[in-house]
C-alpha cells in the first residue's frame, strides 16, 4: 500500500511540474523592471537614454547613432593600445620596474587624452543638434552628455556637480 501511495504522489508531483508553463528564457523580454540590459553596449545605452530623456526626433536619433558609431570606430585602435599598455603596466608592477611604470603611465595618459578629446568632440556634435528646450534639459554642466551612464535629470547628483570635474552650478559652493 505504501508503494502505491508513493508512486501515486510521485506521479501527481510530476504531473504538476509538467503542467506549469516554462519560465521565460532570459533576454530582453524577461528582464526585471529597471534592469540594465547586459547585451547593449554603452553607446547604445547612451543613445537610448538621450532619446528617452530628451525626446529626440528621428533625425536627431540618426545623428546621435552616426556620431557614436564614428567615435567607436576612431577609438577602437586606442582601446586596443590601452589594453596592451595595461598588460605592460602589470608586468612592470610585478617586476618592480619603476622606469617602465613611469613610461607606460605617460603613454596611457596620452591615449586617455585622445579618447577624452574624441568623446568631447562627439558630444559637441550631438549637442549642436539639440533644440533649446533639450539643451535646457541637458543642463549647464552637460553631465548627461559628458559622462556616459550618468543618471541624467533626477539621477544621482545631476546638476549638482556631485563628484564630477568642473565648476559647480552657479550659487552652490565647491565641495
Amino acid at each position: 500500500m505504501k508503494r502505491y501511495a508513493f508512486a501515486l504522489s510521485s506521479l501527481l508531483a510530476t504531473g504538476l511540474l509538467c503542467a506549469q508553463a516554462p519560465a521565460p528564457a532570459p533576454g530582453p523580454t524577461a528582464r526585471r523592471p529597471h534592469a540594465r540590459p547586459t547585451d547593449m553596449n554603452p553607446d547604445d545605452m547612451l543613445e537610448s537614454r538621450l532619446t528617452r530623456q530628451l525626446g529626440l526626433n528621428a533625425t536627431q536619433q540618426n545623428t546621435v547613432h552616426t556620431v557614436l558609431a564614428e567615435r567607436r570606430v576612431m577609438t577602437k585602435g586606442l582601446n586596443q593600445q590601452m589594453q596592451t599598455l595595461h598588460g605592460q603596466m602589470v608586468t612592470a608592477v610585478k617586476n618592480g620596474d619603476e622606469a617602465s611604470i613611469d613610461k607606460v603611465t605617460t603613454e596611457m595618459s596620452g591615449l586617455r587624452q585622445q579618447q577624452d578629446a574624441l568623446h568631447a568632440k562627439a558630444m559637441s556634435k550631438i549637442y549642436a543638434t539639440l533644440t533649446a528646450d533639450q539643451k535646457t534639459k541637458v543642463g549647464p554642466n552637460l553631465e548627461m552628455l559628458m559622462h556616459p551612464g550618468f543618471g541624467g535629470p533626477g539621477g544621482p547628483g545631476f546638476g549638482r556637480g556631485a563628484g564630477r570635474r568642473g565648476a559647480p552650478p552657479t550659487g552652490q559652493p565647491q565641495q
